[in-house]
C-alpha cells in the first residue's frame, strides 16, 4: 500500500484540547495513556466515527436506513481517512442462535463442504449410501466376484396382486418380453415399499397403507391386503466370460423396469443349509439404500445449517434446547425417601392427594417407600417418574407417574397459580429429538473424513450418536469420519488437526475438475481461518459455543481473525485493548495477527497499555498528562524506544523509573472464613475442589481457557 496520511485538525470531542494529529497509513499505531486521558475520544469517537460516517454516506438513502449511523464528531476536519472497522471489547450478541461458528463464518464453509464432499450412511443399517450407476454396479460386481467364475442372475422386482394366478403371471411375462422368474414372495400391503414394486406410485400407496394400518390399531394382522412380488430375470451369465457391454445392458434393463432397483442372485454359491436364504446383492439408483428401502434427498448447503428451516430440528427449531420439566428441580434432594418427600411438587396441601396415591400404589407394587431416592434401582425410579405400565387412564387404579402429573398441570395452565407452579420446575433441557445437535437426523447421517482422521482427534466412544437411528454403538464407532455435530464439539485446535491430516483427494474422488477446485477453495479457507483462530490463542473454543457466553477479549480476537480471513485491504482497523484476558504466554500471537493485517496493506490504530504491544508498534502516541480535565493532550509522539526516556507517566513506568507497588498484604490464617467449592465440573473443570478466603483480595490466574 502506498504511504498516505490521515490528517485530524481541531479535535474537540469530549475532553480533547483542540488536537491536530497526522497518522501515517499502513502502520501499527498504539495510543496509550492514563485512564480518562482521551484515548477512546480520539481513536473511537473521532477517528473511527468520521471514517464510519463517511463510508455509510456513500450508500443510497434507502440503504442508509438499515445501517448504524454515527453522529459527526466535534472536529474541524478529517482528511484521508479510509473505511473504518472498530473491534472493541463489547459483546453485542444476545441471541442463542449466534455461535463461534457463525461469528467466524466457519459454519457457512462447513455446510458447503458437507453438501459437496460428505458421505451418507443409512439410518437403519449404517451402510454407505451412494448414487449407483450401471458402471459403478458393474465395478462392484467385479470386486465382489473377484477371480472366481460364478454365474449371476440380474433381476428386477415386479409387483402384482397376491391373487394373481400362475397363468396370469406367465401372460404378463410374455407381454413384457421376459420369460423367467428367479424368485417369488408375498408381502403385506404396508410393506409395499420393501417389495420394490415396479409401480411408480408404490411408495405413495405404502404411505397410505401405513396410515390406515396405524389407524386400525397395533394389531400386526390388521393389513388391508397382500401383494405378490416377482424377481424377473433380465439376464444370466458368468461374469468372467460375459462381455462388458452385455452386463451393462442387463443392468440398465433391470434398473429401467425395476424403477431404479435391481437384485443380483449368486447362482453358484456354495451349498448351504436347507431353507437358508440365497446369496443376493441389492442395488439401486439415487440416494437409496436397497437393504432398508429408505430414500434420501440430495444434500444442499441449508440442510447443514441450524439457522435454516431445511436443516433445523423441528422440535427445538435449531436452538438445541427446549423448555421442559427439570427432574433435578422436581427431586432436589436425592437423599430423601418417597415418604419423606423426595417428590417436591406434591408435598403441598393442595397436592397431598397425589402423595397419598404414590404411597398407596408404591406399597402395592413393592416399591420401597423408606429408601433414599439415590438408592432406588433405575427400574423403580422409572416407575415413579413415568408411572405404572398398566396405567390406562384410570387415575385411582394405578400410579400415573410424575410425568403425567405435569402433563395434567399443563391442561390447567390457564390458571395463574398453575403457571406459577409450573415455572418453578421448568428449565432448559437438551432437545429430545436432536440430542442438542440442533439439526435434523438426516443431516447428521452425513460424515466427512476417514476413520484414521477421526481417531486422531476424537475417541470413538466420544462420538455423537444421532437420535432416531437404529445403529448400535459398535456400528457407530466403526463408521469413518465425523458428523457435523462432532466437528462442532471439537476444540478448534483439534479441528485444525483434523483438517490438516485429511486428504482432499479422498473426500470425493469422483467429482469433476470444477467441483474439485471448489472443494479445494473451501478446504483452504477453513484451514486458514482455523489457523488464525489458533494463532490468537482461542483454539480451546468450540464452534457450538454460544457467542453471548464469550468474554470481551475472546469476542475481540474472533473479530480480528474474521477480518484476517476476509482479506480486507486499505482499511482502517481500530482496536480497543486486544490483549485483555490474554495470558502473557500468548501475547506474541495477537501481535502477529495485527502485524499480518498491516502487511496486507491496512492501517491499525490500537488503544493499549500492554508493554508487549507497545514494543511492536511502529509509532507511539501518549495521551495525558492526567485523566479528565487534566487530559486531552498529546504528551508524546514517537517510537517506543524514545518513550522510555520521555518525561511522561507512561514513559516513567515503561523505562523502569517507576514501578507498581505490592501494596498491603493481609494474612490468610487458618481461622479466616472460606467459601468452599466441592466437585466443580462445569465446562472443562475436572471435579475441582477449592477454598476461597473471604474478606480478602483473591486472584485467579492461568492461561486462556
Amino acid at each position: 500500500m502506498s504511504q498516505g496520511t490521515i490528517r485530524i485538525r481541531g479535535a474537540r470531542q469530549h475532553n480533547l484540547k483542540n488536537l491536530d494529529l497526522d497518522i501515517r497509513t499502513g502502520e501499527l499505531t498504539v495510543v496509550t495513556g492514563p485512564s480518562g486521558s482521551g484515548k477512546s475520544s480520539l481513536v473511537f469517537d473521532t477517528l473511527f466515527a468520521e471514517g464510519q460516517r463517511r463510508y455509510v454516506e456513500t450508500f443510497s438513502a434507502y440503504a442508509r436506513q438499515f445501517l448504524e449511523r454515527m453522529d459527526k464528531p466535534a472536529v474541524d476536519r478529517v482528511e484521508g481517512v479510509p473505511p473504518a472497522i472498530a473491534i472493541d471489547q463489547t459483546n453485542p450478541v444476545r441471541s442463542s442462535r449466534s455461535t463461534v461458528g457463525t461469528m467466524t463464518e466457519l459454519n457457512d464453509h462447513l455446510k458447503l463442504l458437507f453438501a459437496r464432499a460428505a458421505s451418507l450412511f443409512d439410518r437403519v443399517t449404517a451402510q454407505p449410501v451412494r448414487h449407483d450407476t450401471p458402471d459403478t454396479i458393474y465395478a462392484q460386481l467385479q470386486e465382489r466376484v473377484g477371480s472366481s467364475d460364478v454365474r449371476l442372475a440380474i433381476t428386477f422386482p415386479v409387483e402384482l396382486p397376491a391373487s394373481a394366478t400362475p397363468t396370469e403371471v406367465e401372460q404378463w411375462l410374455s407381454v413384457s418380453g421376459f420369460t423367467k422368474v428367479q424368485a417369488e414372495r408375498v408381502v403385506d400391503v404396508s410393506a409395499i415399499g420393501v417389495a420394490l414394486g415396479s409401480d411408480p406410485n408404490s411408495a405413495k400407496h405404502a404411505r397410505k397403507a401405513k396410515g390406515r394400518s396405524s389407524e386400525l390399531g397395533s394389531d400386526p394382522e390388521a393389513t388391508v391386503s397382500k401383494r405378490k412380488v416377482l424377481d424377473v430375470v433380465a439376464d444370466r451369465f458368468r461374469l468372467g466370460n460375459a462381455e462388458r457391454a452385455r452386463v451393462l445392458e442387463a443392468i440398465e434393463v433391470a434398473l429401467k423396469h425395476g424403477c431404479g432397483r435391481m437384485t443380483v442372485y449368486l447362482l453358484d454359491a456354495p451349498p448351504t443349509d436347507v431353507g437358508a436364504e440365497p446369496v443376493i446383492w441389492k442395488f439401486s439408483t439415487g440416494l437409496h439404500c436397497p437393504e432398508s428401502n429408505l430414500r434420501y434427498t440430495d444434500p444442499i448447503g441449508s440442510m447443514f445449517s441450524f439457522n435454516s428451516a431445511v436443516g433445523a430440528c423441528d422440535t427445538c427449531r435449531g436452538f438445541g434446547r427446549v423448555i421442559g420439566v427439570d427432574y433435578g428441580l422436581v427431586i432436589p434432594n436425592d437423599k430423601l425417601t418417597l415418604r419423606a418427600g423426595a417428590i417436591k411438587p406434591i408435598q403441598t396441601p393442595a397436592w397431598k392427594e397425589a402423595q397419598d396415591d404414590l404411597m398407596r400404589h408404591a406399597e402395592a407394587e413393592g416399591i420401597p417407600r423408606d429408601t433414599p431416592w439415590n438408592k432406588l434401582s433405575p427400574e423403580q425410579q422409572h416407575w415413579v417418574i413415568h408411572g405404572s405400565p398398566h396405567w390406562r387412564g384410570q387415575w385411582n387404579q394405578h400410579w400415573f407417574g410424575v410425568k403425567r402429573f405435569f402433563e395434567y398441570l399443563e391442561t390447567k395452565s390457564y390458571k395463574m397459580h398453575i403457571r406459577v407452579l409450573l415455572s418453578k420446575y421448568r428449565s432448559y433441557t437438551s432437545c429430545p429429538d436432536c440430542g442438542g445437535a440442533r439439526l435434523k437426523t438426516e443431516s447428521l447421517l452425513w460424515r466427512i473424513g476417514s476413520k484414521a482422521d477421526a481417531d486422531a482427534v476424537l475417541a470413538p466412544k466420544q462420538r455423537f450418536m444421532p437420535q432416531g437411528v437404529r445403529w448400535t454403538r459398535d456400528q457407530l464407532e466403526a463408521l469413518p469420519g465425523l458428523c457435523l455435530h462432532d466437528l462442532m464439539q471439537l476444540p478448534m485446535d483439534r479441528l485444525r488437526l483434523f483438517f490438516a491430516t485429511m486428504q482432499l483427494a479422498q473426500l470425493n474422488p469422483g467429482v469433476s475438475e470444477a467441483d474439485h477446485k471448489t472443494l479445494k477453495l473451501l478446504f483452504e479457507e477453513i484451514s486458514t481461518r482455523l489457523k488464525y483462530l489458533c494463532e490468537v490463542g482461542i483454539g480451546y473454543l468450540t464452534l457450538d459455543r454460544q457467542s453471548r457466553t464469550l468474554s470481551g477479549g475472546e469476542v475481540q480476537r474472533i473479530n480480528l481473525t474474521t477480518a484476517l480471513g476476509t482479506s480486507l485491504v486499505n482499511t482502517l482497523f481500530v482496536l480497543d485493548e486486544p490483549s485483555i484476558g490474554l495470558h502473557p504466554r500468548d501475547m506474541h500471537r495477537i501481535i502477529k495477527a495485527m502485524q499480518r493485517l498491516v502487511d496486507a496493506g491496512n492501517t491499525l490504530v490500537v488503544v493499549e497499555h500492554d508493554p508487549a504491544v507497545m514494543l511492536a508498534a511502529d509509532r507511539m502516541i501518549d495521551m495525558g498528562p492526567g485523566p479528565g480535565e487534566r487530559g486531552g493532550q498529546i504528551v508524546f509522539d514517537g517510537t517506543t524506544a524514545d518513550l522510555r526516556n520521555a518525561d511522561t507517566l507512561t514513559g516513567a513506568y515503561l523505562g523502569g523509573r517507576k514501578t507498581v507497588g505490592m501494596g498491603f498484604k493481609r494474612l490468610v490464617a487458618a481461622s479466616t472464613p472460606r467459601l468452599i467449592l466441592e466437585g466443580a465440573c462445569d465446562h472443562n473443570l475436572k471435579h475441582v475442589t477449592v477454598q476461597i478466603p473471604l474478606q480478602r483480595l483473591v486472584c485467579i490466574t492461568g492461561v486462556s481457557g
